[in-house]
């Protein structure tokens, strides 16, 4: 079965999250990240029912959202400045302009940060290529 070639896209390209109901928020593309984050406003671990779920306020494009996640976990992830620390692991669908992909991602407050979504290499590999020199590719 043949293989697609990779798609080109820049270092900034507008994506939806539609399991989040986020239809277009900015995110930058960092090929030095193994995996990709985002920003969330608030988090709270409850039980519905018994199950284990967690409450994640997001606040993306004007608009507020809770979402409640039955499958999440805790990872270990280690900063570019070499700090490590426990967060949340959550998956989801990324749409980039017809290209759909589950992905996952770590949840962590960004927001003093410029982005409030980074895709990292585990969602770029073997899918897509970077121009770094390039913004919006795929419109």
């Amino acid at each position: 079965m043949p293989t697609r070639p990779p798609v080109l896209i820049g270092r900034l390209e507008h994506i939806a999250l539609p399991g989040l109901g986020i239809a277009r928020v900015q995110a930058k593309i960092d090929t030095g990240a193994y995996r990709s984050a985002l920003h969330y406003q608030r988090i709270r671990k409850r039980e519905v029912d018994g199950v284990p779920m967690l409450a994640v306020t997001f606040q993306m494009g004007g608009r507020r959202r809770t979402k409640l996640f039955k499958r999440f976990k805790r990872v270990t992830v280690k900063s570019s400045t070499g700090q490590t620390t426990r967060r949340y692991l959550i998956s989801t669908r990324v749409r980039l302009n017809g290209h759909t992909v589950r992905t996952q991602f770590t949840l962590f407050d960004r927001s003093d940060m410029k982005h409030q979504v980074l895709l990292g290499r585990k969602f770029l590999r073997g899918r897509f290529v970077v121009d770094v020199s390039r913004k919006d590719v795929l419109g």
